[in-house]
């Protein structure tokens, strides 16, 4: 029997009445309807089951008809079950119409009878196939939609229909439904699926239509029935190699199929099945780019790995030239670096200068530099640098080589004994440094400004920063990077400012000599850290002016006279109001602590100086006393405090002293003797301001300072002090300063200080204080009486250093704990 003919069972038969298909006398021909728009359609008549077709068992028509002896006839599996069900139960056989015992379970196959229902099926599946046809180009839906339903219904369980569907002009009258809305859609595209189903010819012939255009369109829909038939229509005409290369053609088709695959919205089984889309595609070249540009990378480098010269020469092409994500450059990095590695070291200039390309482009992701690293990259960029001769790269792939050798030490890997060459030499050997410092000096810009981008961040290293400078003070290379500052390239100005921020802490004074000595860097300096934003570039410029020795009076007139005190406070002042600015926050923190390092340069003056001048110019005793009240960074707050500790220290040198009023000679009993003006200051008994004179108390800083003196930060508590200290050993009046700082409430924090013991130089700082305070009788006798202070007082004067042990026996002397005449340490001259 044909197994691939299917009955028309009652249901169907059914379905065919509820379309007006009424089971008309058996026999051909046709009857006619008027559709809805008036046109005349005629339709072929579907014959009627007849009863001798249907199974008393099964009510349905049958198959395999067998007819047991006494005449009755059944499908042969329903009264093989049925015989079998009687011998399970220990019943005779008998028969299920007549329920009379049998002889013999012997059942006879109706060979003309299956073929009567064979015939007959074939008349009727034809008959709807011709019917379908003209549903399909009828103007109301839901007659769209029976005929769709009826071609699945006949094309699932027989393959043959498949082809009658095909022959019969079916599928681009489906295909035109797909212009329909939505359920339309969906149906249409179910049914081109069981049709391309293990029928390439039928794949073929709906690969000639408009299908797939239509299919990829589906997939940007919004309906996720219609997303899900659409991707699995394309699942069954991808398996045709011919299918792929049209597919892969659709603009956007690859994009969609990508999206889906890695969606978490989607049902899991389509997100399979446009996985598996993405894997039959790869066969064709086109869609392995295409994949990789939206993100699908695998297939790309598994060509990359796995191809032959050619393939992986064209796979690093087009990787070099893809926009990745950082997923992607650490996917591309972890499985391509190796074979990339090879590549670059190959002789041929073609694939040297794709996998170059390459790892470039990959090497931008910090996260690779360990991967590229451990894959060898770092010899052959090396030797490609170095290269003189027939073997040296063009000077276009020598700055590539540079810009990822640069990339890789910015990322931060630890390279100081990881072998660049077969003489055992390291990036930071001194061979190697000075090569680089060579082709510095003797290339183009652009390879100089990426090889002093590797400097930088190797000088970035503490523990490679001193090889560096050694390297750079051996080639006498400091006039050199002095004078890129004022290079036309930008990255060249700009790297050659960081690699010089990074060794101005250890060769200050060689860079204010070559600063002094050269022509205009210094007032480019000044104006870079003036421009608008906050860039790495001009933290590191203020970093550097700040880094330079603040005793170099000749500098710091230099440097007033190109105007770095006002561009330093201008931008300090905008930042403190928030101003928007270009950049990143990253480098805030190191950009104000150099413009504070420069404004704190102008207070370590002389008086009687134009530095002076300035500084009242600018007010800067008021200055740093308002960036004591804005919580700000704890450099700032401590370089703020460290500023008016070194302006107070003049106070007493600049105060004025009016002159008193001369005895009268006219009445002299009205003028018993000179006496002082009123609004004279306290401590230092002149005419004070905080402009002119820096004087703390008239800038209201003594209350912030107290405040600051159990700061966590151990710098602002010291430069917090030392500040406060002025006033008493400083001003020439100690007496007076011990009681402004007792009515400021400052006794008892300088107290905390001595007992807590944070830092030698706070604890002798403390003391020195202390020491005066004490000679003051009310002070010292509320002092004495607390235990905690006369302990660290012994402390201090067993343990301290030559100066602190002094300075306790002072005030142990004061509070009685030892005699006046003890003598143990040389007094401080009164």
């Amino acid at each position: 029997m044909n197994k691939g003919l299917r009955m028309l069972d009652c249901s169907e038969l059914a379905s065919l009445q509820s379309r007006g298909m009424d089971t008309w006398a058996a026999g051909s021909g046709s009857t006619s309807f008027s559709d809805e728009s008036g046109r005349l359609r005629e339709y072929r008549r579907v014959e009627p089951v007849y009863d001798a077709f249907v199974c008393p068992l099964t009510k349905t028509v049958m198959q395999d008809p067998v007819t047991l002896e006494n005449g009755q006839t059944y499908e042969r599996s329903a009264i093989e079950r049925w015989f079998l069900e009687c011998s399970a139960n220990g019943r005779p056989p008998v028969c299920p119409m007549t329920q009379k015992e049998l002889e013999s379970t012997y059942s006879k196959p109706s060979i003309a009878l299956r073929n009567t229902i064979l015939e007959w099926t074939a008349r009727n599946e034809a008959a709807r196939l011709d019917n379908a046809k003209i549903y399909l180009t009828s103007e109301a839906p839901h007659d769209i939609l029976d005929g769709l339903n009826d071609i699945q219904s006949l094309c699932l369980k027989n393959n043959i229909n498949k082809l009658k569907a095909r022959t019969s002009g079916l599928i681009p009258l489906i295909v035109d439904c797909l212009k329909r809305e939505e359920k339309v859609r969906c149906s249409a595209l179910a049914t081109l699926r069981v049709l391309a189903d293990d029928e390439d010819d039928n794949k073929e012939a709906i690969g000639e239509t408009d299908a797939i255009r239509n299919c990829v369109k589906s997939l940007f829909r919004e309906n996720l029935k219609e997303r899900e038939e659409a991707v699995s229509l394309l699942q069954e005409l991808s398996k045709s190699s011919h299918l792929c290369d049209k597919i892969v053609a659709i603009n956007g088709a690859i994009l969609m199929l990508v999206k889906t695959a890695s969606s978490h919205s989607d049902n899991v089984i389509t997100v399979q099945k446009a996985d598996q889309i993405l894997d039959n595609l790869e066969s064709c070249d086109k869609s392995v780019h295409q994949m990789a540009e939206n993100g699908r990378l695998h297939p790309l480098l598994r060509r990359l790995v796995e191809g032959s010269d050619d393939v992986r020469l064209e796979m690093a092409y087009i990787l070099a030239e893809l926009v990745l994500s950082a997923e992607g450059k650490a996917k591309a990095a972890e499985v391509g670096a190796k074979p990339l590695v090879r590549m670059l070291q190959s002789g041929l200039l073609q694939g040297r200068e794709a996998a170059l390309k390459c790892l470039c482009h990959l090497s931008d992701l910090d996260n690779n530099g360990p991967l590229l690293v451990e894959a060898g990259i770092l010899g052959p960029l090396i030797e490609d640098l170095f290269a003189v001769g027939m073997n040296q790269l063009p000077m276009r792939l020598k700055e590539v080589s540079a810009t990822t050798l640069a990339n890789i030490v910015s990322s931060g890997v630890e390279l100081e004994k990881v072998v660049v060459g077969t003489d055992g030499n390291t990036l930071i050997s001194e061979s190697t440094l000075h090569n680089f410092l060579h082709l510095v000096s003797n290339t183009g810009p652009a390879i100089a400004a990426k090889l002093l981008q590797v400097l930088v961040g190797l000088a970035s290293s503490p523990k490679a920063v001193g090889q560096v400078l050694m390297a750079v003070e051996s080639a006498g290379a400091t006039i050199s990077l002095i004078q890129f500052l004022e290079a036309p390239q930008k990255d060249l100005r700009a790297n050659s400012v960081k690699l010089l921020y990074y060794l101005s802490p250890f060769m200050g004074n060689a860079l204010a000599d070559g600063l002094r000595i050269t022509t205009g860097q210094l007032g480019t300096l000044v104006n870079f850290i003036g421009t608008s934003g906050v860039t790495e570039e001009q933290a590191a410029a203020a970093k550097l002016l700040a880094n330079l020795p603040m005793e170099d009076k000749q500098l710091t007139q230099a440097l007033l006279e190109e105007g770095a005190l006002p561009t330093a406070i201008n931008k300090l002042d905008e930042l403190s109001q928030g101003f928007a600015q270009r950049g990143t926050s990253r480098f805030l923190a190191v950009y104000k602590g150099g413009l504070m390092g420069i404004i704190l340069r102008f207070t370590y003056v002389s008086v009687n100086t134009t530095v002076v001048n300035s500084a009242q110019e600018h007010n800067l005793t008021s200055f740093f006393t308002k960036l004591l009240t804005s919580g700000n960074l704890e450099e700032v707050l401590r370089m703020s405090a460290l500023g008016l500790a070194n302006l107070s220290s003049y106070s007493k040198h600049l105060s004025l002293f009016p002159e008193l009023p001369q005895r009268g000679s006219v009445c002299p009993c009205f003028f018993k003797g000179p006496s002082k003006p009123a609004g004279l200051c306290p401590v230092h008994e002149g005419i004070c301001s905080a402009k002119e004179t820096f004087c703390l108390l008239d800038a209201h800083a003594l209350p912030l300072l107290v405040a600051c003196l159990d700061h966590a930060n151990v710098g602002v508590a010291e430069a917090s002090l030392k500040a406060l200290s002025t006033l008493v050993l400083d001003s020439g009046n100690a007496e007076k300063g011990v009681q402004v700082l007792r009515n400021a409430d400052g006794i008892e924090p300088i107290l905390e200080i001595l007992r807590e013991h944070r830092t030698e130089e706070l604890r002798q700082l403390a003391l020195m204080v202390l020491e005066c305070m004490l000679r003051d009788e009310e002070i010292a006798r509320l002092i004495s009486t607390n235990h905690n202070v006369h302990t660290a007082l012994i402390e201090a004067f067993k343990y301290g250093n030559s100066s602190t042990k002094q300075v306790a026996e002072r005030a142990l002397q004061h509070l009685n704990k030892i005699p006046s005449f003890s003598g143990v340490y040389s007094r401080r001259p009164k």
